[in-house]
């Protein structure tokens, strides 16, 4: 396949917009008490049943999330448990042409969308990428937070492209909301890889996004992060989300969670055997 010239790009946005020492997000034992349980909608699916669970919403919602067959739950692979959900994205699947005119196709689990209401979104999930990816300077998206009624791309989102894993965020203090880039660290491929993130979506200067990577923090964002001409809604997707390409890609993910804390979206938690809300 050949390549296209925007790896280049990447490279000096990872250089010059994301790089430079990092504020140290708060330890999860210094996290806010008084955001509630209650605050934040609950969700968990640990793809233990014989189908992802029932607030995902369904494949065809909207303009489309993925196509018949492109999410299975897999007994080949868990980061715990016997079971994980292997997502598929193949030539064509619900194919649209993005903002910048190029054809996209798409695989993506939808937990669905939230008021803002002032206050902090907690998730996690596990994702592990296999040894026989495609690694191809193809845009692809592995998870993202978009605001409803936003053109222009994600609030915040999660990329690995040309063998690079690295976030972007959009900086609403600038017009437009320019894309800001932070790095991540590598990917091994055949390992499983526990992500944690810390949204609060704001127009003011009280927006925050804070990632831990494998239990490590990754990133830490503040300022403006949702755009004054949306609605104060949230939604976050899981899967793949890629400029079009013959060759399918798929990625398996466990553990999903949302809740009001560090320790309520942990995916480790389970190497702990609290198995308390697996399904």
């Amino acid at each position: 396949m050949r390549l296209d010239t925007t790896l280049p790009l990447v490279l000096s946005a990872l250089s010059t917009s994301g790089c430079g020492p990092v504020r140290e997000p708060v330890p999860a034992s210094e996290q806010p008490a008084s955001i509630s349980a209650s605050a934040v909608p609950s969700r968990f699916d640990g793809f233990e049943g014989d189908s992802i669970a029932a607030f995902w919403l369904p494949g065809d919602y909207g303009s489309g999330r993925y196509a018949p067959g492109a999410v299975s739950i897999s007994t080949e692979f868990a980061r715990t448990g016997n079971r994980s959900a292997a997502i598929t994205v193949r030539e064509g699947d619900v194919e649209q042409r993005g903002d910048s005119g190029q054809r996209n196709e798409r695989a993506e689990l939808d937990s669905g969308k939230h008021p803002f209401g002032d206050r902090d979104f907690w998730y996690g999930f596990s994702f592990r990428i296999p040894p026989e990816f495609p690694v191809v300077d193809t845009r692809l998206v592995v998870a993202q937070w978009k605001q409803t009624k936003v053109s222009g791309g994600p609030l915040v989102a999660q990329r690995y492209r040309a063998g690079i894993h690295y976030l972007t965020i959009r900086d609403w203090s600038r017009a437009a909301g320019v894309r800001r880039t932070y790095r991540l660290p590598a990917i091994v491929h055949g390992a499983w890889n526990d992500m944690v993130y810390r949204i609060r979506p704001s127009v003011g200067d009280d927006g925050i996004v804070e990632v831990w990577m494998n239990g490590d923090p990754v990133v830490s964002h503040e300022g403006p992060t949702a755009s004054t001409g949306g609605e104060p809604r949230i939604y976050n997707k899981i899967g793949l989300y890629r400029d079009r390409m013959a060759e399918p890609m798929t990625i398996h993910f466990d553990n999903y969670a949302m809740g009001d804390g560090f320790a309520a979206v942990d995916p480790s938690r389970f190497d702990r055997g609290d198995a308390s809300v697996r399904r």
